[in-house]
């Protein structure tokens, strides 16, 4: 199969770079300050896979035919990203695997039913074009179709309950299914989900308290937990973003997802954090906090934690001047 990555950055690589790996074609869409600097080559460092390197073309447009389009940009570059895919184009799957609840919608509008809901769970960093640092041992996507239901927006707009890839997908289903072997081939977890309000409200809630604390700390995990009212709050928010969630008729765990955040390594960091650290604007926060809070609002949810701990993660945003280099003596890994 041919695959395009919009997107090389740490998912982006790390996925193009398994993808290759399996034999399939790779091409990586990038803009033209990171093309010029890449050398054909993708090399992936991780302690726990090894290290790899693989060859992969990279282009400035995307105007040749694919099997399939991973989006992997973030929420603030994606309009500026699909300028880069030529209008005609019509891949046979486009899997976005972008953070927060909003953007379905707008690939909907461009892509329509060959558009699939995903998301991913890895700890990647691209370092330099072409170049990306694995932290994690797992890297799990989730993946479910639209056909029949509509991912991003309210109850209203979703799939019936069962239908799904094995009920009323058609084409979408088969899709689903092939791309599920195909990461399976490639080492990739995939979890083929009914709903695709699931696939993106699950990454959530684990990824915007993690976000949003390690941003207010300015630092890692382990600095959240050595300070016991910003420890509090991010398990208050874990809880208020599973009661978001379930009013948005999507179940999940509050006691599973505690557990997750006790259990995380104290180096885990956020992409969030260190755009924020670093002067990168604008940065996901937007994307991450307002479907969420917004949510909260339209269903009368609480939210007290979530909102104070956004407050916080904004006012470290908004210096206009770019600080200076993160100096964490933590090793940094990457919840994206």
């Amino acid at each position: 199969m041919r695959h395009a990555i919009l997107g090389a950055g740490g998912v982006g690589l790390a996925l193009g770079a398994a993808l290759a790996r399996a034999g399939h074609e790779v091409v990586l869409v990038m803009r033209e300050s990171s093309r010029a600097r890449y050398r054909g080559v993708i090399d992936v460092h991780s302690k726990l896979h090894g290290d790899l390197a693989v060859e992969a073309r990279a282009v400035e447009r995307l105007d040749e035919p694919v099997d399939v389009l991973w989006v992997t940009v973030k929420a603030p570059a994606l309009d500026a990203a699909l300028a880069r895919v030529a209008p005609r184009l019509t891949p046979d799957s486009v899997v976005p695997l972008l953070n927060g609840l909003d953007h379905p919608r707008s690939l909907r509008t461009r892509f329509g039913p060959r558009q699939l809901v995903g998301a991913i769970l890895i700890e990647a960093e691209r370092t330099a074009p072409g170049r990306v640092t694995w932290n994690s041992l797992y890297a799990e996507v989730s993946l479910a179709t639209t056909d029949g239901g509509r991912a991003g927006d309210g109850p209203e707009d979703r799939g019936r309950a069962g239908d799904g890839p094995e009920r009323g997908a058609g084409t979408g289903g088969r899709r689903l299914g092939g791309l599920a072997e195909v990461l399976a081939d490639a080492g990739l977890g995939c979890t083929p989900e009914r709903d695709p309000a699931s696939v993106l409200w699950r990454k959530l809630v684990l990824l915007l308290p993690l976000a949003l604390a390690t941003t207010a700390a300015d630092g890692p995990l382990g600095i959240v937990r050595r300070r016991p009212e910003l420890s509090a709050l991010l398990r208050d928010a874990a809880r208020e973003a599973c009661a978001v969630a379930a009013a948005d008729t999507v179940v999940v765990d509050d006691r599973n997802l505690l557990h997750t955040l006790d259990t995380l390594p104290g180096r885990t960091d956020t992409s969030l954090h260190r755009d924020v650290a670093a002067g990168v604007r604008p940065t996901e926060l937007a994307a991450l906090t307002e479907p969420v809070l917004r949510r909260a609002r339209d269903h009368h949810v609480a939210v007290p934690a979530l909102t104070e701990l956004a407050r916080r993660a904004a006012e470290r945003e908004r210096p206009a001047e770019v600080p200076a280099p993160h100096r964490s003596t933590y090793r940094k890994g990457e919840t994206s």
